[in-house]
């Protein structure tokens, strides 16, 4: 009976000083806080590009409104493809894309309108609903605004990065506000993107 309780000692001895798979068990429970942690910078580290992206396109296509050559160009649609293509064809733009430009005789009397919901097209994907496209006469002002709808990648509950709980969506806007130039009634139009 000694024996067996002496081999028994030397035995659980031997097995509270074994480190073998110490680090696997270790890495096992740091792996998934370090990983999410990764994912997540990684992730805000996008959101970060795209309203960067965002602002640059919004202040290169503004500029073709506040010169003049982009009054008689096409309307919202155009100045939509035009803002996509400064943004250097980021996945999904012209889908996750709302634009408004609104021109009014005061820059006081300029209201920019509230946040739209994402809207279904018919086919059960969301897309950016429409924006507000008014035309700018010359010695005007105007407010471009840009919205971008984000979807994130990463559960939301992870990263808290959505713009409104549970939408899985994360809201990026840039805007900007100028006085057209005292430009003539009618110029020429830039290329349309894609020719």
């Amino acid at each position: 009976m000694f024996d067996n309780y002496k081999s028994l000692r030397t035995r659980m001895r031997r097995y509270s000083q074994n480190q073998d798979g110490a680090t696997a068990i270790e890495f096992a429970l740091v792996a998934l806080p370090f990983f999410a942690l990764v994912f997540a910078i990684i992730e805000l580290a996008i959101i970060f590009f795209i309203g960067s992206a965002l602002s640059h396109a919004v202040s290169e296509s503004g500029r073709l409104i506040r010169t003049g050559n982009f009054q008689d160009c096409g309307g919202a649609p155009v100045f939509k493809s035009l803002v996509c293509e400064n943004m250097q064809g980021l996945a999904g733009c012209s889908q996750n894309l709302t634009i408004d430009v609104i021109s009014r005789p005061e820059f006081k009397d300029i209201q920019l309108p509230d946040q739209r919901e994402l809207e279904d097209d018919g086919t059960g994907e969301q897309v950016a609903p429409d924006g507000d496209f008014d035309s700018a006469p010359a010695s005007t002002p105007v407010v471009v605004q840009a919205t971008f709808y984000y979807k994130l990648a990463l559960p939301p509950q992870l990263t808290r990065l959505e713009s409104t709980p549970g939408s899985g969506i994360r809201v990026i806007k840039s805007t900007t506000a100028f006085l057209t130039e005292p430009f003539p009634p009618s110029s020429a139009c830039p290329p349309t993107p894609g020719t």
